[in-house]
């Protein structure tokens, strides 16, 4: 840390000052947050099948945290259908039918315990929130095991289990009457307290309930209770059972015409009606532990247990529908699922929190006895649960590596914002101006072979399979230039060079017709489609036709000015309506209409820098014209289908040299690549543009290349030679998976040595291989344990604790893993940072031996470990009395928090590590953030404390502290005086060092800023994922804060200055009086700071998400919306009242920063 507050100063010694000047007047303003997510969560935890969209359209919901998702389910298989952005955290989700309806609605509840049902009309395309109500009590101990909403099969209530000892009522008659109004709801109360699960019977005249209960001293029972609405209480149900398994956890109720219910524990399994108990103990079950259900039919139910196993449950009944028999058959292996959605014709959707979730296919039958049912149809990535993650730069762009989900699921995913390309193929040919797409003696629809150009001279590449030729033809103008290819009409070549325009049978390579410019005239600049041409020499155009393999003049007109670039891209038609030029001397762009030539629009853009390359697209919905200047800027604006009318002019900086612009067709829509040296790829997300940068540097030329060995593939020039590569998906952040098979618990990276240290964790009793196992470099540390009292050791030796803690030395580049250490018995690692000191780099691991008997770590380790390229070595080991939680560098020392003290180790390599001195008044030292000599402690339970380490005197100090009792997940230094913190219950906060005239004030860390991000913030980092504006613009958002949750969702927390948030905040309040919210909860009451003790607004926090929703809405929304909002729009330090294009350019900018 750089700085602190004048009194703090005068406390420490010279050499330990804080700030200068500027820092400390700097660091008495309010801080201001900016708090957006980059990517949504991933982690599926509720799904169900629906006739939500329609009466006859099946549908997958599934809710993600904040987020549902609606799917279609077709024959081709999912499709996206829309989004729905939640205020609130979904627990529950159930679809039901109410009575004389045809189509489903859907019942959610969410983690404060809002209700709402949803419904969708599908003559309006239409969602609608039927009724709402926020449920929770005022006084209740929330339950154990979570909420539980279940849905009365004939739809009379909801049952909600929130509260031990009660079960809440919502009823449903009056539902409809009630459109859009409160729901209402009364408790009922239930004498038992541990319930362990609970559910509806069907079949049944009343509601009933059937609950799994567990009583004090350890027994299982079932019970079953009617609900009586006019009473307001439960009646005597039709059975109940006493005594049944001890693991007994999950209830499944059987459909019609069987009825009763299906226990599931440990080792049986039961069904059991009024009449009716038989159990089952199948073998297949063993060591199983059922987490998630569904259905199939009344007899047939799948089920699937913590470790990823799938099994099909079957009733066997005799010829009258008696249950007679439990059929239990191990299906296969899945993702570990939370939650499981029969769709149809034996397919399954598995959604899952601690992995990836999977769209499968149930087979209809073993080949073999080794061969399973299950094949995999589709993968849906889940970054969730992000434990740790770091910031790698990565040929110039930052990426983020992340520790995510867990046991055979554990993985790392390295995400970077843009698009990833694989390489498929490469040539090195230097040299190429360009490249084109064609297809030569072939009748296929697929291209094979590429046109490519050089200075002087074009050459033909010719594709068979993987190989690939040079090919001659006599008729190709090989000694020139090609200003354009590409197939037309007629299944024909053409070739443009400066000298003439020559069109080729692609069967016969040769010419059927030909067209050149009047003496005197050349070409200079082409745009061309497959039936249409024009060429331009200096301010003559000529417009040119294509037909019937002929090449016809229809008309030639004279300019005001050169031509500098002409584009004629259709725009939803096979032939264009438009001609698009760009202009040399006046730098504007231009839209004429054809044959004629009329000027229709005019855009000066401005500035003296030359107009390089222009593009006329269609997106979705919008069409747009684009034009980039040799500056590396472009502009863009919506261009009318029918009348060829501008709107709405912006622009945005995507390099620093000139860019060329190439329309392609990917994954059923259109996509712009803007070659330059920070390539991008422009498409449209919900009719808003989206500029995504390419994972490759210096593409001069792009085109689409489609052939048999690489279908749907991108050939890409650069200075050096030609690349093939393919687009996994286009997407604002591209994320790559490295399978790990077992739980990576946090990461660190060493630059030096282009290597990861990372922990990892996986359970000895799992056989299946992972990559702590297979690697062929292993030493142990069972050896080398000393000074640790010898009693104490046996007893670890002699745990049966089943989990082996590794650290795993991986590339950087090939993700290889280089060695393993396995740490010793009982030994789990929970810390790793990279510490360099004395020309050396080093992994500094921290470790605790949990004992099972204790409620916390009594002992253990900080070990210091060298990698030197090829082996692993053990430079220093200090045992020490706690866990070490966390370890980072403060002033090139060594910082640990052990327990309840922060401690500060001296380390030399030939000394070992030594003591120099401790803090001890904290709770448990969780985090640690360093900066200079300061320190910030992420207290378990005490919030945030502020240390000052004075060298000098070899002591930690404690300057401030946040006396409130929140119970801490993360910290990050904001500044010199701000600091940022996340808390169990989902809220941030920000608390500033504030001066004062009195001691206590000068102790006390202020609250300046709260806010609920409604995510689980596992680990902060600072940076971004975005390269800096290129144009030097100053940012917006300042001292960006990466964040990662449970989720698997990533977010940024950044600065911004006041007048900013002057503007936002207004802005915000409005879009939350005018977006529509889903459930009706309103977007103060979501983003309030909430936790167990107290609900507070929130403050000092603009919500980024809410904030770029205002590109979603109609233009004239925004104009009402667009009142009295005044900045300083253009940079002059003159503030003025906004307009909506200010705003939309403005937010634009701000979603940019992610």
């Amino acid at each position: 840390m750089d700085g602190c507050s004048q009194s703090v100063m005068s406390d420490i010694e010279g050499d330990e000052k804080m700030a200068s000047e500027k820092d400390v007047k700097d660091s008495k303003a309010t801080p201001y947050m900016y708090v957006v997510t980059a990517q949504k969560p991933t982690a599926t935890t509720v799904a169900i099948t629906s006739n939500f969209t329609g009466p006859e359209d099946l549908n997958l919901i599934l809710a993600k945290n904040s987020k549902i998702e609606i799917h279609t389910i077709s024959p081709e298989g999912l499709r996206h259908y829309m989004d729905l952005n939640i205020n609130g955290c979904v627990t529950c989700m159930q679809s039901f039918r109410p009575k004389g309806e045809d189509q489903d609605v859907v019942f959610v509840l969410t983690r404060r315990y809002h209700v709402f049902i949803i419904q969708y009309k599908p003559a309006t395309k239409e969602l609608i929130t039927q009724t709402y109500g926020d449920i929770e009590d005022s006084t209740g101990k929330p339950t154990d095991i979570g909420a539980i909403g279940i849905v009365d099969p004939e739809c009379k209530l909801i049952g909600l289990r929130l509260y031990e000892g009660l079960l809440k009522i919502v009823p449903l008659d009056a539902v409809k009457q009630k459109e859009g109004k409160e729901l209402k709801s009364f408790n009922i109360r239930i004498e038992e307290l541990n319930i362990i699960d609970i559910k509806f019977l069907e079949g049944c005249k009343a509601p009933t309930i059937v609950y799994i209960y567990q009583t004090q001293k350890g027994t299982r029972h079932v019970k079953t209770f009617e609900i009586s609405l006019s009473n307001k209480e439960f009646t005597k149900g039709p059975w109940k059972l006493t005594n049944v398994e001890a693991n007994a956890n999950l209830i499944i109720p059987v459909k019609g015409p069987l009825y009763g219910a299906i226990i599931i524990g440990l080792a049986t399994v039961s069904y059991c009606k009024a009449d009716t108990f038989i159990s089952h103990a199948p073998g297949v079950l063993r060591d199983s532990i059922i987490t998630s259900y569904c259905t199939i039919d009344s007899k047939r139910y799948l089920c699937s247990d913590d470790k990823g196993l799938l099994f099909i449950l079957t009733l066997v009944t005799d010829h009258t529908d008696v249950v007679t028999d439990i059929q239990m058959i191990l299906l296969g292996e899945t993702t570990i699922a939370s939650c499981l959605a029969y769709l149809d014709n034996s397919v399954v959707y598995v959604g899952s929190a601690q992995g990836d979730s999977q769209l499968i296919h149930i087979n209809p039958g073993r080949t073999s006895n080794d061969e399973l049912h299950l094949t995999v149809l589709e993968t849906y990535a889940n970054l969730g649960s992000i434990t740790d993650m770091c910031i790698v730069d990565s040929d110039k762009q930052p990426q983020l590596v992340t520790c995510s989900g867990s046991s055979k699921e554990g993985s790392l995913r390295v995400v970077r914002c843009g698009i990833g390309i694989q390489e498929l193929a490469s040539i090195d040919i230097p040299g190429i101006k360009g490249i084109w797409p064609i297809r030569i003696r072939s009748d296929d629809a697929l291209d094979n072979a590429l046109i490519i150009t050089f200075m002087g001279y074009t050459r033909i590449l010719y594709f068979d399979g993987e190989e690939v030729e040079e090919i001659e033809t006599k008729d190709l103008i090989s000694d020139k230039q090609t200003l354009y290819s590409g197939m037309t009409s007629g299944d024909n070549i053409i070739q443009i060079c400066s000298n003439c325009i020559r069109l080729l049978d692609s069967h016969t390579l040769q010419t059927v017709s030909e067209w050149k410019p009047a003496a005197g005239e050349r070409i200079d600049h082409v745009g061309c489609n497959r039936t249409q041409c024009v060429v331009s020499d200096g301010n003559i155009i000529t417009y040119l036709s294509i037909e019937s393999g002929n090449i016809k003049q229809i008309s030639r007109v004279e300019l005001d000015h050169d031509v500098a670039c002409v584009d004629i891209t259709p725009l939803g038609l096979e032939r264009s309506k438009y001609c698009a030029v760009g202009c040399w001397v006046d730098g504007s762009i231009r839209v004429y209409s054809l044959p004629d030539f009329q000027q229709l629009q005019t855009h000066e853009l401005g500035g003296e820098i030359v107009v390089k390359s222009i593009l006329m697209c269609p997106f979705e919905d919008s069409s747009y014209l684009m034009a980039t200047l040799g500056d590396g800027s472009l502009f863009y604006c919506d261009i009318d289908p029918e009348t060829g009318k501008l709107s709405k002019k912006k622009k945005i900086a995507l390099g620093i040299h000139s860019t060329t612009l190439q329309l392609f067709h990917a994954f059923d829509a259109n996509h712009v690549f803007a070659s330059s040296d920070r390539p991008t790829v422009i498409y449209s997300n919900s009719n808003k543009l989206v500029f995504s940068t390419v994972n490759m540097q210096d593409v001069n030329h792009m085109c689409p290349l489609n052939t048999g060995a690489y279908p749907d593939a991108l050939a890409l020039a650069s200075s050096s030679g030609l690349i093939v590569g393919s687009v996994a998906a286009i997407q604002k952040l591209h994320i790559q998976t490295i399978p790990l098979g077992e739980s990576p618990k946090r990461i660190a990276y060493q630059e030096a040595t282009s290597t990861y240290g990372i922990i990892t964790m996986r359970n000895s009793n799992i056989t299946a291989s992972s990559v702590s196992t297979l690697c062929q470099n292993i030493t142990d540390s069972s050896d080398v344990i000393n000074g640790m009292d010898p009693d104490s050791r046996l007893k670890k030796d002699a745990s049966n604790n089943s989990e082996v803690h590794n650290l795993l030395i991986m590339d950087k580049k090939t993700y290889e893993v280089l060695h393993v250490h396995r740490f010793a018995p009982t030994e789990w690692g929970l810390s790793v940072f990279s510490y360099h000191c004395n020309d050396k780099d080093y992994f500094v691991v921290g470790t605790a031996f949990v004992n099972e008997e204790d409620s916390e770590s009594k002992d253990g380790r900080l070990i210091v470990f060298r990698w030197d390229g090829t082996t692993l070595n053990q430079v220093a080991s200090h045992d020490v009395k706690g866990a070490v939680s966390c370890v980072t560098e403060v002033c090139g020392k060594i910082l640990a928090g052990i327990n309840n003290k922060v401690t500060v180790f001296e380390f030399k390599e030939e000394d070992g590590l030594k003591v120099e001195c401790k803090y001890h008044n904290t709770l448990m030292a969780v985090y640690l953030r360093s900066r200079g000599q300061f320190i910030l402690v992420g207290d378990l339970l005490r919030s945030m404390a502020l240390l000052v380490y004075k060298q000098l005197e070899g002591r930690l100090e404690d300057i401030a502290k946040d006396y409130k009792a929140n119970w801490m997940t993360q910290v990050e230094i904001l500044d010199d005086d701000t600091f940022l913190g996340a808390e169990h219950f989902n809220n941030l906060f920000v608390c500033t060092k504030e001066g004062g005239m009195e001691e206590e004030d000068r102790r006390l860390l202020k609250l300046a800023g709260q806010f609920h991000l409604g995510e689980n913030a596992n680990v902060f980092r600072e940076g971004s994922l975005v390269l800096k504006n290129p144009s030097g613009a100053p940012p917006l958002v300042h001292k960006t804060i990466l964040y990662g949750s449970s989720t698997g969702a990533i977010g940024l927390i950044g600065c911004i200055e006041k007048p900013l948030f002057d503007l936002l905040l207004p802005l915000q309040e409005a879009l939350a009086r005018t977006v529509t919210s889903i459930g009706c909860i309103p977007h103060n009451v979501w983003r309030g700071f909430h936790n167990d003790r107290q609900k507070e607004p929130a403050k000092g926090f603009i919500d980024g998400d809410l904030i770029e929703r205002f590109l979603d809405l109609p233009r004239s929304e925004m104009t009402k919306i667009c009142v009295d909002l005044f900045y300083d729009f253009d940079g002059t330090g003159m503030k003025r009242e906004g307009t909506v294009d200010d705003l939309v350019k403005l937010i634009e900018d701000l979603a940019r920063i992610h």
